[in-house]
């Protein structure tokens, strides 16, 4: 098991981090997807790679604009997640902690999640 931390900072209140995050099709922020299906709960998202693979997240835990927690698998990949927003007003700090099975010696989830951030970054323009 792989596990990692990374924090970034947004110019915009938690909220929009929020939608962002619990919705990958706003504004085709996730430009690594080709398309995702969200539950109507928001509980289960189904995310479609552009090179063809399927991410099935499930949102275990979900306090709104503070805090996210939930499990992922993709093929023999699994892992889990938090996700901590903190601030308010105009500015927001977003932390996460990620935890990957099956990935293989040599991969780099931290890497992942720094170019998932960056997407986010890019996105909410901040």
């Amino acid at each position: 098991m792989k596990n990692c931390v990374v924090t970034a900072s947004y110019a915009c209140p938690p909220q929009k981090v929020w939608l962002y995050l619990t919705n990958p099709n706003l504004n085709s922020w996730r430009s690594d997807l080709s398309g995702a299906e969200v539950s109507p709960d928001g509980a289960a998202i189904t995310e479609r790679g552009r090179d063809g693979t399927v991410t099935e997240v499930k949102i275990t835990e979900s306090e709104k604009a503070r805090r996210l927690r939930g499990t992922f698998t993709r093929g023999r990949v699994r892992g889990s997640f938090i996700v901590i927003l903190l601030g308010g007003g105009d500015a927001t700090s977003v932390e996460c902690t990620l935890s990957v099975e099956g990935m293989g010696l040599f991969a780099k989830p931290k890497k992942g999640l720094e170019a998932h951030f960056e997407m986010l970054r890019s996105a909410i323009g901040g």
